[in-house]
C-alpha cells in the first residue's frame, strides 16, 4: 500500500483538484484506492460528494474502527471531513499526535493506494499526513508566488523526513493552471526545473493546463473522467498519474494494459489546444 500526499502552504494552486483526479483515475483503472480528506476546508469531500455528517477522518484520527467511518465514491473510497477537523490543533495536543494517521492507517489493508488531501497550512493534519506518506507531490502555479514559496514548502517536507519519516520523498512539483498561450508560463517552469534540480527532486513532465471542465465537473460533483473524459484536464491528469505511478512504484509495477481509454461524452470540450514547447531563456547553472 503505497501512501501519497499532495501538499502546498499556499491556496488554490490545484493541490485538491489534483488529489481527486489522481484518486479516480487510479480507481478506474483498477486499482483499490482510499481517499482521507485531511484539511478542514473539506472541498475534496465536498467535490466527491460526500455526507459531511456521517463520522470521517476526524472520528477515524481518534480511534474510530475504518468501517465505521468509510463512505463509498464510484471510483474510490473515502474518510471524509467534517467540521470536527477545523478543530484539530486543540483536540489533539497529545505526545505522539504526529502520529495519529499513521497509527490508525497501521491496521488497514486491502488498498493499492491512498491519497491523502492536506491543508494550505503546516499544521498538526499536514504533519500527520507527511509523518505516514511514502511520497509527496507539491502542487504549483506557475507565477512567482509559487516559485518563492517552493522554499519554505521544501524544508518543512525535509523536516518531517528527518524528525518523523525517513522515508518520505518528493515524488515531484506538479505545474497547474498552466497557460500554453503565456511566456510566463514557460519561463517559469524552466526557473521551477532550476528549483527541482537544487532540491534533487523533479518537475513532471505534463503541466495541468488551464480548463474550466475542472471547475464544472466539481460543481456537478463528479471526477474529470466521469464528466469529460476526453478535455485538456483528464488528458493532462491522466498522464500526470502515470508518471506518478511509474516513480512511486519504481519500476517494480506495470500500469494496466486493460486500463480504460478516454472516449467521447456528450459534455462539450472546452480547452486551450496543447502546441510545443520551445525553449524561449536559457537555464541557469
Amino acid at each position: 500500500m503505497k501512501v501519497i500526499a499532495f501538499t502546498n502552504k499556499k491556496g488554490g494552486v490545484g493541490k485538491t483538484t489534483t488529489a481527486l483526479a489522481t484518486a479516480a483515475y487510479l480507481g478506474q483503472s483498477g486499482f483499490s484506492v482510499l481517499a482521507v480528506d485531511m484539511d478542514p476546508q473539506m472541498n475534496f469531500s465536498l467535490a466527491s460528494g460526500a455526507d459531511l455528517e456521517q463520522a470521517g477522518t476526524f472520528e477515524f484520527l481518534k480511534g474510530e474502527p475504518i468501517e465505521n467511518c468509510l463512505q463509498q465514491c464510484p471510483k474510490y473510497k473515502i474518510l471524509a471531513a467534517n467540521r470536527g477537523l477545523s478543530r484539530a490543533d486543540k483536540e489533539f495536543d497529545q505526545f505522539g499526535r504526529e502520529h495519529l494517521l499513521e497509527t490508525a492507517l497501521g491496521p488497514v489493508k486491502g488498498y493499492d493506494y491512498v491519497i491523502l488531501d492536506t491543508a494550505p497550512a503546516m499544521n498538526v493534519l499536514t504533519l500527520n499526513a507527511l509523518t505516514v506518506a511514502d511520497a509527496v507531490v507539491i502542487c504549483c502555479q506557475t507565477d512567482a508566488f509559487s516559485l518563492e514559496g517552493l522554499d519554505d514548502i521544501v524544508e518543512n517536507v525535509n523536516l518531517a523526513k528527518k524528525y518523523y519519516n525517513p522515508n518520505l520523498s518528493i515524488a515531484g512539483i506538479l505545474l497547474t493552471r498552466y497557460n500554453v498561450r503565456t511566456k510566463i508560463s514557460e519561463q517559469a517552469m524552466d526557473e521551477f526545473w532550476d528549483k527541482a534540480k537544487d532540491y534533487g527532486t523533479r518537475v513532471f513532465a505534463t503541466p495541468i493546463r488551464e480548463n474550466v471542465a475542472i471547475k464544472e465537473s466539481q460543481m456537478r460533483k463528479i471526477d474529470i473522467f466521469s464528466y469529460n473524459a476526453t478535455c485538456n484536464a483528464s488528458e493532462d491528469y491522466a498522464a500526470f498519474t502515470k508518471e506518478l505511478f511509474t516513480i512511486v512504484e519504481g519500476g517494480k509495477k506495470k500500469w494496466p494494459e486493460n486500463s480504460p481509454k478516454p472516449s467521447s461524452k456528450d459534455t462539450p470540450r472546452i480547452s486551450i489546444p496543447r502546441q510545443p514547447r520551445k525553449r524561449t531563456t536559457a537555464r541557469r547553472r
